[in-house]
């Protein structure tokens, strides 16, 4: 591993050697077939392994199980990855660039509330923070889900989209009574 850390291309080769057949048989299945088609569970080891090895000199370790550890992890995210990008690929529906506040034009949002709550919705829509107001306006109304929600604002899961939405909806609702 020290030698590795030196730069020593022979280290880098057998500790590549050693961690592949391990990632390889570890990772197999894990991958969904969804996310099949365009990369295999090998690419995304022979992928993970370039990535980490080519960081080696700055990663620490106390304990001999360490880089295991880091490399499995890192297969785990590469593979979350590929989920999110074959989701993605499956027709997901999402807005061209950033959201932007409402401009009132939203009709199925504004015909539930009076012109007062409108008013109160909008000023305190503008005073939120840019990622609290795409999930407002992408839920309440461009009709996201929370699948959406999470590929658009790059969270790692739906229910952490819905808890960052649930405390954006808090945000807002405090905004709008202080006024």
């Amino acid at each position: 591993m020290e030698r590795a850390r030196q730069g020593s291309h022979s280290a880098v080769d057998v500790l590549f050697e050693r961690y592949r057949s391990w990632l390889r048989s570890w990772a197999r299945g894990r991958l969904p077939r969804r996310a099949r088609g365009v990369v295999d569970t090998s690419d995304v080891v022979q992928d993970t392994l370039q990535r980490s090895f080519a960081h080696l000199a700055s990663f620490k370790s106390r304990q001999a199980k360490a880089l295991r550890v880091y490399l499995r992890r890192a297969v785990e995210n590469r593979i979350r990855d590929e989920m999110r990008r074959a989701t993605f690929r499956q027709g997901i529906i999402l807005p061209e660039g950033s959201v932007p506040a409402s401009d009132g034009s939203t009709p199925q949002l504004r015909q539930l509330v009076d012109e007062e709550t409108w008013r109160r919705y909008l000023y305190a829509l503008k005073r939120l923070r840019e990622r609290d107001r795409r999930l407002i306006v992408g839920r309440a109304e461009l009709g996201y889900n929370s699948v959406q929600l999470a590929f658009l604002e790059r969270l790692s899961s739906p229910a952490v989209a819905r808890v960052a939405l649930r405390r954006a909806v808090l945000r807002l609702s405090a905004l709008m009574s202080d006024e």
